[in-house]
């Protein structure tokens, strides 16, 4: 096993204190184990859906690397949907066996332009799950996002996602859109998840890559 360069007879390879030499198959291994110094982005999961669903839902039992990240990168890729539907993010404080979804548990705030030149702009403050969209998907059109969750293991924080996406509505205009959803409370969620606005198993193709994004105080 590769010492990446350390000298000395204990690690000294650190940003404060570098006096180690890293080598080629030293770069080559730390790669292929997503510990490279100074990556900003490090790969957790891939999560792919081949068959129709209702929710993509990520735990920490699960994953547990995960919830060691403070922010949590993630890209949601070519969903597609077999009836007209959007999708809602939602967590959980009990590992996914429930998920908050009451009237006033979320805020959201969405802003979508379509490829005509019409705008739409969405807050709802009492909101049962932060909205990815504001009406249906066209039906096997590809929906992708991408964005950071934020806050999601901390008591003293709330829960946020922000995100910016690309998909077709039902009016056939392809629309861009951004925005923020915030779970209106500061308690530590276990668990989230991308769920159909309708509930329904209309999910019938996805991918979600998850990363991690290391932050310091």
């Amino acid at each position: 096993m590769s010492k990446f360069g350390y000298t000395g007879s204990k690690p000294t390879q650190s940003k404060l204190g570098n006096t180690g030499v890293f080598n080629p198959a030293d770069i080559t291994q730390l790669n292929r184990d997503n510990e490279l110094v100074n990556s900003l982005f490090e790969h957790v999961a891939t999560i792919e859906v081949t068959s129709g669903v209702s929710s993509i839902e990520i735990t920490r039992d699960a994953y547990p690397k995960l919830w060691q990240y403070r922010s949590i990168p993630i890209w949601l890729e070519g969903v597609s949907f077999s009836t007209s539907d959007y999708l809602r993010w939602q967590v959980s404080v009990d590992g996914g066996s429930s998920y908050d979804s009451g009237g006033s548990d979320y805020s959201t705030y969405l802003q979508v332009t379509r490829a005509s030149g019409s705008q739409s702009n969405l807050y709802d403050a009492t909101d049962s799950g932060a909205k990815m969209g504001i009406t249906g998907e066209e039906v096997n059109k590809t929906f992708n996002l991408h964005g950071h969750i934020i806050g999601i293991g901390e008591s003293n924080f709330e829960s946020h996602i922000v995100f910016y996406s690309q998909g077709t509505f039902t009016d056939t205009h392809l629309a861009t859109g951004w925005g923020l959803g915030t779970r209106n409370n500061t308690l530590v969620h276990n668990a989230f998840r991308f769920v159909t606005n309708s509930g329904s198993a209309n999910i019938s193709k996805a991918k979600l890559h998850l990363y991690g994004m290391p932050l310091w105080s």
